[in-house]
C-alpha cells in the first residue's frame, strides 16, 4: 500500500509540473494540511483547530513531540515517522511521548507507523478528561518506545488493527487520571510485547476495558487490587490464560501452538478442537458450548463439582489424571440426568481418558450411559476411569454401546457395572465390553433387561471382587422375560469371586485358585498347565471339567484337595470381622441375603431392607392394612413389613411415598431399632455414615 501511494503521489507531481490538468484532491485550505516534514508538522501542530485532517504525505525524522489538544485527524496513508531526538529523560517528564493527546480532543489517527526508537517513552499517550476525549486508531502501528506503545490515562480509546512491538514496557496500559474515566476498546490488535495489556487504576476512578479480538503474545492482566472485571474479553488469540477475565458468554479452546483461543461460546462450537478445563467455570462453559469434535482437556487436579456433566455431543474427554469431586447431593434428584456424575445419551459418541470420579456419597452413578426409545445408539469408551463412591452403580449401561479398559469401581451402593434395557426398544439392546479393570464390589456386575431385547456382553479380562451374573433384584427382568434367551453374556478371562461358569466362552477354562474363579483362554490356559506340571504341583481344584489339550502330552493327575467347609454365601469368609453375626442372623431368618449365595456384607443399607429385616426379627406379624405409601405396591417384597413398620411407628415415609430404595445411616437404623425394641430412641444428629448389611448382622446379634 505504501509503494502504490508513492508512486500515485510521483505520478500527480509529474502531471501538475507539465500543467496537463488542475488536481485539488490533496490541496492544502484551512482544514486540511499535507505534511512531508518537520517544519509542516510543527506548523501544523501550533496552527491546529478543530475539525483539521492532517494528511502524511512521506516518510520522515520527527524531534519534538506532537502534542495534540483539538479534534484532528491524520491519515497516516501508509507512512512511517521515525524519533529522531532523544526526549525520553526524566527533564522531559510530561514531554516524553512521540504524540500526547490531551484535553476535550477527539482524534483520529489512521493508517500510520511511529517508530520511537527507544527515545521517546510512549507512542501515543492519551492523558483525558474521561469521556470528553476521545481517541480513535485504527492501523497504527506503535514501536520501540521506551514504555507503553498506548497508554490510555482517563480517556475513551477504540483501536482497530493496531500493532505494537519492541516497547520496553508494554503494548498497551490503561490507566485513570484523578476521578476520570479510562475506557479502552479493542476490535482487533497485534501486541507483541510480554507484558501485552496491563490495567491499572492508581486512583481508584471507573475503568473499563474490553478486547473483542486481537493476538497477543504476551501477559493481559490487572494490577494487584484491581477488579478484574475491570476487563472484559470476548475474542481474541492469548498467550496465557485469560479465563478469568472472560466474559459470560465467551469460551477458550487452544489451537494447535498453545495459544488461548477466546470466542463466543457459539463460536466456540463450530471450532472442533482442543477445549481446555482450567477450572469449573471453563467446565461450563464447556458443557454449554458442546459440539461434536471437540476434545476436553483437563489439568492434573481436582475439580469441586455441584452437578451433573450432561454430554449429548460427541465428545473426546483428556483427563490427564484429573479428579472431579463432587460436593452437592444431588444422588436423589428426580431427572435422571441430574443426578450422577456423568450423563451421556442423545446417540452421542464420547471417549473419557484418564479420570477419577469421587462421589462421596452424592451422586446416584459415576457413568450413566443412556438410550432412549427412537434414539441413536449412545456409545461411550473408557480408558483409565475410576468411579468410587455412588450411591448407586459405579457404570450403568442402558441399551446402550459401551467399551471399557483399564477401569475401577469402588464403595458404589448398589454395586460396580450394570448392563441394562430399561429404557431401550424391542429393536435395540445394550452392547458391553470390557477389556480389563478391576470391580471392587461385592454386587459387582448385574445383567438385567427389562425391555426383551437382546443384550451382548463380552467380558475379556478382569478381577471382579463380587457376585457376577444375573440380576437378582424383583425388578431385574421384565415381564415374560428370559434372561437365559435375551442375555448372551461370553467370559473370555478374568478373576472372580463367584462361580461364573454359565458365562464362560466355549474355547475359555475355569479353575478355582485360592478361593477364586479363574477364567483362562486357551492360551492361558495351556500355560497355567505347564506351570503346574513343571513345578510338580497337580493338587489343584477344577470347577469345570474340561481339560483337553491339543497337543498329545499327557495330561497332568488331578487330585482335588478337601475344600474347607464354607458358609452359605460366597462373599463372607472366616476373615470377615461379622463372619459369625452374619451367620447367626442367617440361620435365625432375620437376613437372608441378595440372592444366589450373595450376602453383600459391605451393601448398603435401604429403607426397605431395614424393615424387612426388623419384621423378620419380630416374626413378620401381619400388618393391620397395606401401607399408605405410591410407590409401595402391595406386591413388593417388602411390602408387609413397611405396613408393620408404619403402623407401630418404627419408621415413616415422605409424605406420600416411602422411598424403599434410599440408604440409611447407622443412626437412623439404630432409631428404628430402638422404637422397634420399645425403647426411647436418642436425640437425633445426623451426619452418620451409610449403614452396611455386615455392620447390621454385628449390631443385631450384640443386643
Amino acid at each position: 500500500m505504501k509503494g502504490f501511494r508513492k508512486l500515485t503521489a510521483g505520478f500527480l507531481g509529474v502531471v501538475m509540473a507539465l500543467g496537463v490538468c488542475s488536481f485539488t484532491a490533496l490541496a492544502e485550505d484551512d482544514t486540511t494540511k499535507e505534511i512531508d516534514s518537520m517544519d509542516d508538522l510543527t506548523a501544523a501542530v501550533n496552527a491546529q483547530a478543530d475539525g483539521q485532517t492532517w494528511e502524511i504525505t512521506d516518510n520522515f525524522n520527527v524531534t519534538a513531540m506532537v502534542d495534540i489538544h483539538e479534534s484532528i485527524t491524520i491519515n497516516g496513508n501508509d507512512y512511517t515517522l521515525t524519533f529522531t531526538e532523544n526526549i525520553a529523560t526524566e527533564e522531559n517528564k510530561g514531554k516524553n511521548s512521540f504524540i500526547q493527546i490531551t484535553g476535550d480532543a477527539d482524534v483520529k489517527i489512521n493508517d500510520l507507523t511511529l517508530d520511537g526508537k527507544e527515545n521517546v517513552y510512549h507512542c501515543i499517550n492519551v492523558y483525558g478528561n474521561g469521556e470528553d476525549t476521545k481517541v480513535n486508531l485504527d492501523g497504527v502501528t506503535m514501536e520501540n518506545g521506551k514504555g507503553y506503545g498506548l497508554v490510555n490515562n482517563s480517556a475513551n480509546v477504540t483501536v482497530k488493527d493496531i500493532e505494537t512491538s519492541g516497547n520496553g514496557w508494554g503494548g498497551i496500559n490503561v490507566d485513570t487520571a484523578g476521578s476520570k474515566k479510562s475506557t479502552l476498546t479493542i476490535e482487533s490488535a497485534t501486541i507483541k510485547e510480554e507484558n501485552s495489556v496491563y490495567i491499572e487504576n492508581k486512583n481508584n476512578a471507573e475503568i473499563k476495558a474490553e478486547i473483542k479480538g486481537g493476538t497477543f503474545e504476551g501477559e493481559v492482566h490487572t494490577a494487584e487490587g484491581v477488579d478484574i472485571k475491570k476487563l472484559s474479553i470476548t475474542g481474541g488469540t492469548f498467550k496465557e490464560d485469560v479465563s478469568k477475565y472472560m466474559d459470560e458468554n465467551s469460551a477458550f479452546v487452544k489451537d494447535e501452538d498453545g495459544n488461548y483461543v477466546v470466542a463466543d461460546k457459539e463460536e466456540i462450537k463450530e471450532k472442533g478442537s482442543k477445549f481446555y478445563i482450567s477450572d469449573e467455570k471453563a467446565l461450563k462453559d464447556a458443557i454449554e458450548a458442546q459440539a461434536d469434535g471437540v476434545t476436553w482437556v483437563f489439568e492434573d487436579e481436582t475439580y469441586n463439582l455441584e452437578s451433573t456433566i450432561k454430554i449429548t455431543k460427541d465428545i473426546t474427554i483428556e483427563g490427564n489424571g484429573a479428579v472431579l469431586n463432587y460436593t452437592k447431593d444431588i444422588a436423589n434428584e428426580k431427572d435422571a440426568r441430574e443426578r450422577c456424575g456423568f450423563h451421556i445419551d442423545n446417540g452421542a459418541n464420547v471417549e473419557i481418558n484418564d479420570l477419577t470420579i469421587e462421589g462421596n456419597g452424592k451422586i446416584r452413578h459415576g457413568v450413566n450411559v443412556y438410550t432412549g426409545a427412537g434414539q441413536d445408539t449412545t456409545t461411550v469408551t473408557l480408558n483409565n476411569v475410576t468411579m468410587n463412591d455412588g450411591t448407586g452403580y459405579g457404570l450403568v449401561n442402558n441399551a446402550s454401546d459401551v467399551t471399557v479398559t483399564d477401569i475401577e469401581t469402588s464403595g458404589n451402593g448398589w454395586g460396580g457395572i450394570n448392563v441394562d434395557n430399561a429404557a431401550g426398544t424391542s429393536e435395540s439392546g445394550a452392547k458391553f465390553v470390557m477389556n480389563s479393570g478391576v470391580i471392587n464390589e461385592s454386587y459387582s456386575v448385574a445383567f438385567e433387561n427389562k425391555t426383551g431385547a437382546n443384550i451382548d456382553i463380552k467380558i475379556k479380562d478382569g478381577v471382579f471382587k463380587g457376585y457376577v451374573g444375573y440380576g437378582i433384584n424383583n425388578d431385574s427382568f421384565g415381564e415374560n422375560v428370559d434372561p437365559e434367551k435375551t442375555i448372551d453374556a461370553n467370559i473370555i478371562s478374568g478373576t472372580f469371586a463367584t462361580d461364573v461358569e454359565k458365562f464362560i466362552d466355549e474355547d475359555s477354562h475355569i479353575v478355582k485358585i485360592d478361593g477364586e474363579y479363574v477364567v483362562m483362554d486357551e492360551e492361558e490356559y495351556d500355560e497355567y498347565l505347564d506351570d503346574q506340571r513343571d513345578s510338580g504341583r497337580h493338587s489343584y481344584s477344577l470347577k469345570e471339567g474340561k481339560t483337553e489339550r491339543d497337543d498329545e502330552e499327557e495330561e497332568p493327575v488331578v487330585t482335588p484337595e478337601p475344600e474347607e467347609e464354607e458358609g452359605p454365601f460366597s462373599d463372607v469368609g472366616k476373615d470377615n470381622p461379622n463372619y459369625d453375626a452374619i451367620i447367626e442372623v442367617y440361620e435365625k431368618g432375620w437376613m437372608a441375603g441378595i440372592g444366589d449365595g450373595v450376602f453383600a456384607p459391605n451393601g448398603t443399607l435401604t429403607r426397605g431392607m431395614a424393615v424387612t429385616i426388623l419384621w423378620n426379627r419380630a416374626g413378620q406379624p401381619e400388618p393391620a392394612s397395606v401401607a399408605p405409601f405410591l410407590d409401595v405396591t402391595s406386591d413388593a417384597w417388602y411390602a408387609k413389613a413397611v405396613a408393620w413398620a408404619y403402623e407401630n411407628g418404627i419408621t415413616s415415609g415422605y409424605g406420600d411415598t416411602y422411598g424403599p430404595d434410599d440408604f440409611l445411616t447407622t443412626e437412623q437404623f439404630t432409631r428404628m431399632n430402638d422404637i422397634a425394641n420399645g425403647r426411647t430412641p436418642e436425640v437425633y444428629v445426623g451426619g452418620a455414615p451409610y449403614a452396611t448389611r455386615g455392620w447390621v448382622a454385628g449390631m443385631l446379634v450384640m443386643e
